[in-house]
């Protein structure tokens, strides 16, 4: 074990990272695009869940949210057919 491995077995609260580092000297990064379509009670706000602590996004890893509330995205849309 490398002396990397070894400090990431000490200090990380994410033990799944040890098995995802596939080189220690070489540590990269990927990027994913997950989409959610939630069909919820009007009680449920999107706005409060704190995403980047919901999937542990830390350091210099980035989390960037983009929120839509399609019913208001499909009226709009409705609304601009019956305009032509």
């Amino acid at each position: 074990m490398t002396f990397s491995q070894n400090i990431c077995i000490m200090n990380c609260n994410r033990p799944y990272e040890i098995f995802a580092m596939s080189s220690p000297q070489f540590i990269t990064k990927k990027k994913y695009s997950v989409t959610l379509d939630f069909d919820v009670y009007e009680d449920f706000n999107p706005y409060e869940i704190e995403w980047k602590k919901l999937f542990q996004i830390e350091g210099q890893e980035q989390l960037d949210v983009n929120i839509k509330n399609l019913d208001i995205d499909i009226d709009n849309e409705y609304e601009k057919n019956i305009d032509l």
